[in-house]
């Protein structure tokens, strides 16, 4: 019974996560490309129900604000903010 309780939530999982890698292939996020550079936990995210376009653009921002900080283009008007520096209009919070 345990065993198949694990199965398929390991199974929801993957229908989970293709539904976020769809919707990271729609705004040309590639999961594949971006999780090898910076790791975002979506294990977590399906673990706190989080929805699967909701889960994506998180991931979305958490890459972005990775590859601002990795060029030194972060925002510096706040640390959780994915825009790079000198952005027009208010602060995005990454999270």
């Amino acid at each position: 019974m345990l065993a198949l309780q694990w199965v398929r939530m390991a199974d929801a999982y993957e229908v989970w996560l293709n539904q976020v890698r769809d919707a990271l292939r729609s705004v040309n996020m590639p999961m594949e490309d971006w999780q090898g550079i910076w790791r975002f936990d979506f294990q977590h995210e399906f673990n706190a129900g989080t929805k699967a376009d909701d889960a994506a653009m998180k991931a979305n921002r958490f890459w972005w604000h990775q590859q601002n900080k990795s060029l030194n283009q972060d925002c510096r008007e706040s640390g959780d903010c994915w825009l790079p520096r000198n952005h027009q209009g208010e602060c995005q919070p990454v999270s």
